[in-house]
């Protein structure tokens, strides 16, 4: 379970700092080492990603809107 909440939370992350950084918002150089570090993180967790992206799919939602309770709604385990 943590470790599909940690990759839940990251993956909105990502997608905040993708669109800050599309839109200009901020410092570019500062966000996209920060959207690398997230990267990073989330590969850590393959298999609760997996899990996640497989709930989003199931869902027919963007896998940053899927929630923890989702995924564990949906059987996935991380």
């Amino acid at each position: 379970m943590d470790s599909i909440l940690e990759v839940v939370i990251l993956l909105r992350r990502q997608t905040d700092l993708e669109l800050r950084i599309v839109n200009g918002d901020g410092t570019a150089f500062a966000m996209e080492h920060e959207l690398e570090a997230t990267r990073r993180r989330l590969a850590a967790h393959p298999q609760a990603l997996s899990a996640v992206v497989q709930t989003a799919r199931a869902l027919r939602r963007t896998p940053d809107a899927v929630t923890a309770q989702d995924v564990l709604a949906w059987g996935c385990s991380g």
